[in-house]
């Protein structure tokens, strides 16, 4: 426990007249439960009569953990995720302006400084160890898929690549034509359609844009009315586009270029990719208003090639209560 100490020769602090109780993880132990902490104690001028602050610093053992964050995507997730996370308190005379959590409040739950959790949101630090990812992922309730993610933002970045994969994986080609059961096609990373069967080119048909998958539901203007859950399948692309390429978007500059443009260019996308939902998982059928046979619903399924994990074959088959292919 810190004691009181006569700072009357010493000029008044405009601080805060309280203890203020700080932990800051430094750099990477094997072992959180075998970390050493030790007390640093200093006086900081505080107001005549005040308790001088005490910082309590992580001593840990280990070289200094390099992953860094290029941009401030790190900072965007962290704030997204906060904002909403469910708020503990639910009193409504004591509801707030904001929604989710407060940044003290993260702060608290992940054992770390607010200040450092500040700093974190806001770009300033860049080198947050593993086991302060890990502590966030616990304190922001995230999912598998969001932790991974969040600890994917700081991983060091890959080799640019100045284009998008334009041939699809044979294997998934030959799939995706053979597919008899619905429609099939193959996408990449960004959503480009690189191949499709004769059941998704009946579908796509419909569209002015086809060509890839976001600019289909964002910027042609029947895909609201062609889509009819088109709330659902934007929310469900836009996460998995985030998911698969967010943390290493700096590597594909193409894509980078097409997210700006896209954010530019329809409100209801900007949205989407901001609120940093990657994790929507519910989405498994999808609901397609044909002019003739009227509403079709699709089960789909997605899945990948080893040697391709930047592409994905997207299978429907029709629900048990829709029409077949055949009838489409």
């Amino acid at each position: 426990m810190p004691v009181e100490r006569d700072t009357r020769s010493q000029p008044a602090d405009s601080g805060p007249d309280d203890r203020d109780l700080y932990l800051t993880h430094g750099a990477p132990s094997p072992d959180l439960a075998r970390a050493q902490y030790f007390w640093r104690r200093f006086q900081t001028r505080p107001a005549p009569g005040a308790l001088a602050r005490v910082y309590v610093t992580q001593a840990v053992s280990g070289a200094a953990y390099h992953g860094q964050v290029a941009a401030n995507r790190l900072g965007e997730f962290l704030r997204a995720r906060r904002e909403a996370a469910p708020s503990q308190n639910g009193s409504a005379h004591q509801r707030r302006r904001t929604p989710g959590l407060r940044r003290e409040e993260v702060a608290a739950r992940a054992a770390v400084s607010t200040d450092y959790y500040t700093r974190l949101e806001q770009g300033r630090e860049r080198h947050p160890s593993p086991q302060v990812l890990d502590a966030l992922a616990v304190a922001l309730e995230l999912s598998s898929a969001e932790a991974g993610y969040l600890r994917g933002l700081v991983a060091p970045r890959g080799t640019p690549r100045t284009l998008a994969d334009t041939e699809p994986n044979e294997f998934l080609r030959l799939v995706a034509r053979s597919w008899e059961l619905g429609p099939a096609y193959v996408v990449n990373h960004r959503g480009d359609i690189l191949v499709s069967n004769r059941h998704a080119e009946q579908i796509l048909e419909y569209f002015e844009i086809s060509d890839n998958m976001l600019h289909m539901l964002f910027l042609d203007p029947l895909a609201r009315r062609m889509w009819g859950d088109w709330e659902a399948f934007a929310r469900f692309l836009v996460g998995g586009i985030r998911r698969n390429i967010g943390p290493d978007l700096d590597s594909y500059p193409d894509t980078a270029a097409m997210i700006a443009e896209m954010s530019e260019r329809s409100e209801e996308f900007s949205r989407l990719w901001n609120s940093h939902e990657i994790d929507v998982r519910e989405h498994k059928q999808k609901l397609f208003r044909h002019s003739d046979f009227g509403d079709i619903r699709l089960d789909f399924e997605l899945l990948t090639a080893i040697d391709s994990p930047g592409q994905l074959l997207v299978l429907h088959r029709t629900s048990p209560e829709g029409l077949d292919a055949e009838e489409i």
